[in-house]
């Protein structure tokens, strides 16, 4: 099948932190047998890589530097529009929608999988519309939260589920958001639990893998002794990560465990309020935020730690964090992993054998979790064993490509 994946961020030059993912999904598409395009709004960035698919970019204003939608820029602390995105939205759905049925007549695309259901869901159905082509919408997240947020996006965003004929997501729970949307009497005509289904980023197992290289860099750049244990954050510092919760679970960590050092890796909104929230609760120099890491270095943090943490929340506003794809990167580089017990969690952390589900927002759950795995090293050694074992067999991009592609024969040949 010729395939195009619609969306509005990928990793644009080489260790791009910008949805590196969607580098796996696109690959993995095409092993499986696929003719695969990427479709992208124009960043300056973009530099020539060799891929084994074809990315096209489209222009959506003018003069070049006004290009400031998507590659996770469009949000603030992932919550609101920012101001310029409001004027340059309209612009970028019309001439992204524009390109999109130019490359679909081009190229006899056979099917359209759009990245996020806002914008992109929306844009592909209208081509879906126009020109009979099939599309598959994905919901990573902050677009379903959008949706409820606004009468235009909700709109948008029913819209879009309603032609597209299957829609997929990394969280069961984000499906079930979606059809929120929609009264109940909606949601029951339009059959959408049918047209669910969840199937998750995965992790190229290859390239993150344990390794001991580089650890002795690391470790003189973050100052940790090699008699301190390592526990390890990696996400974009917004509130919905939940790091907040981490950092006030520290006290309780380093009463029983002192020699422990919480390393969280990004960059965003939050990082000045949690370094202060940690100089407040007097636990600043058992911590380290070193910002932002290229991707390709981030194999070596995850191998540098002995635990990953991340404490996904619900925010205040109603976004939802959860199925991150850094959880399953730490998996494939053998960590035992703690986060919240939210329905995308639950597909790959299994409680009790490859890491600890916990409540959210609960920083005595997070201690004790935390306590128990600095505490022994055969759980942690036992629990990464089986973190492994999981990215390896059941998370690669190979199977999750063939799941995806699966999925599309179904829906093409059905």
């Amino acid at each position: 099948m010729r395939i195009c994946i619609l969306t509005h961020t990928f990793p644009r030059f080489s260790g791009d932190t910008a949805a590196p993912f969607m580098d796996g999904v696109a690959g993995g598409i095409k092993n499986a047998g696929n003719e695969v395009y990427v479709l992208a709004p124009f960043s300056k960035l973009f530099k020539n890589i060799k891929r084994d698919y074809k990315v096209i970019t489209y222009k959506y204003v003018f003069p070049d530097f006004l290009h400031k939608l998507g590659y996770s820029e469009t949000l603030s602390d992932d919550k609101k529009l920012k101001i310029l995105s409001l004027f340059l939205s309209p612009l970028m759905l019309l001439f992204g929608t524009i390109a999109l049925y130019r490359l679909v007549k081009k190229e006899r695309i056979d099917l359209i999988n759009a990245h996020w259901i806002l914008p992109n869901g929306f844009m592909a159905c209208v081509v879906s519309v126009l020109t009979g082509v099939l599309v598959v919408s994905t919901l990573p997240g902050s677009d379903v939260y959008l949706a409820n947020k606004n009468i235009l996006f909700k709109m948008m965003a029913r819209f879009a589920t309603r032609y597209s004929r299957a829609v997929t997501s990394n969280s069961p729970q984000l499906l079930d958001d979606l059809a929120s949307i929609y009264s109940r009497d909606e949601a029951v005509a339009l059959n959408l639990k049918k047209k669910f289904f969840p199937i998750i980023y995965g992790v190229d197992p290859h390239k993150f893998k344990p390794m001991r290289q580089n650890l002795e860099k690391i470790r003189r750049e973050l100052k940790v002794r090699k008699n301190q244990r390592v526990v390890l954050g990696v996400g974009r510092l917004v509130a919905k990560k939940g790091f907040r919760y981490l950092i006030e679970a520290a006290p309780l960590i380093l009463k029983k465990h002192p020699n422990t050092v919480f390393v969280v890796t990004g960059e965003g909104e939050q990082k000045n309020i949690l370094e202060e929230l940690s100089v407040k609760l007097k636990v600043a120099r058992n911590f380290r935020f070193p910002g932002r890491i290229n991707y390709k270095d981030l194999v070596n943090y995850y191998n540098f730690a002995d635990v990953f943490i991340l404490p996904s929340i619900r925010d205040e506003e109603g976004n939802l964090d959860d199925q991150s794809v850094s959880v399953v990167e730490a998996m494939a580089c053998g960590k035992p992993i703690v986060t919240t017990d939210f329905p995308g969690y639950r597909i790959v952390v299994e409680d009790g054998r490859s890491g600890y589900l916990i409540k959210e927002k609960r920083s005595d759950l997070i201690a004790k979790a935390l306590v128990k795995m600095v505490s022994s090293k055969a759980l942690r050694v036992e629990m990464s064993k089986r973190s492994r074992h999981l990215a390896l067999n059941k998370f690669s991009w190979k199977a999750i490509g063939k799941q995806y592609s699966g999925l599309f024969d179904s829906i093409y040949n059905g």
